[in-house]
C-alpha cells in the first residue's frame, strides 16, 4: 500500500519507469487504499452496532461463528427499536 507506489515514484525520478506500469501501480494503490478505508468505515460501524448491543442488554442471542456477528448485533439494535425487548 504504500512502498510500491514509493519505489515507482524513485523510477521515475530517475527516468526508469515504464509509464505503463507507472499508470498500473498508481490504479492498484488507489483500489488498495480505497478497499482498506472502506474496510476501516464497516469495522467501526461493527463496533458501534457492539457498544449498543451491550448498552441496552444484549446480544440476545448467541452465536461462537464470526460470519454471523454482525446479525448478533443487528439483531439487538432490530429489537430495541421495535420494543421487542423480554
Amino acid at each position: 500500500m504504500i512502498l510500491m507506489p514509493m519505489i515507482t515514484l524513485f523510477f521515475i525520478f530517475v527516468g526508469q519507469a515504464d509509464p505503463m506500469s507507472a499508470a498500473m501501480t498508481a490504479l492498484k494503490a488507489y483500489q488498495v487504499w480505497k478497499d482498506y478505508t472502506e474496510y476501516t468505515i464497516l469495522r467501526f460501524e461493527i463496533q458501534s452496532m457492539f457498544l449498543y448491543c451491550q448498552t441496552v442488554g444484549g446480544p440476545f442471542i448467541v452465536t461462537n461463528d464470526p460470519t454471523y456477528m454482525p446479525y448478533v448485533f443487528a439483531d439487538a439494535v432490530y429489537r430495541t427499536s421495535q420494543g421487542l425487548l423480554p
